[in-house]
């Protein structure tokens, strides 16, 4: 009987465990874009970080690790608030740092095969 509680408890959890692998962390939708995409100096801080050019701040790093993964996924785990955030984002970046942005795209698609799929995911955003 104990068996057939664990189980089904198990069983439980298990679409929980699945539905929070679909999408990434809701905390970061209020992330306050327009103080970053109107902020040369704050904009040229993150792309620092994302190069490796310069320190990180804690939600930098985090945005640093999830990158590749979200231009491979064509950014398939993020929320709406979040693919308008990284639309945004990386137009900035090829407005405001057009070479560094060149520099971020080849470091995170070498081979040129996945950044174009993902501005077009994220171009509706």
């Amino acid at each position: 009987m104990r068996y057939v509680i664990l189980f089904c408890c198990v069983l439980l959890t298990i679409p929980t465990i699945a539905t929070q692998e679909k999408q990434y962390d809701r905390k970061y939708d209020l992330f306050d874009i327009e103080t970053l995409v109107q902020n040369p100096r704050l904009l040229r801080k993150y792309m620092d970080c994302f190069l490796d050019q310069g320190p990180c701040t804690p939600i930098g790093r985090v945005f640093k690790l999830a990158l590749p993964e979200i231009i491979i996924t064509r950014c398939g785990k993020c929320t709406p608030a979040q693919k308008s955030f990284a639309r945004r984002t990386f137009d900035a970046f090829k407005r405001e740092l057009p070479e560094q942005h060149a520099e971020l795209k080849k470091l995170l698609d070498p081979n040129n095969k996945y950044y174009d799929s993902f501005e077009k995911a994220v171009a509706s955003a």
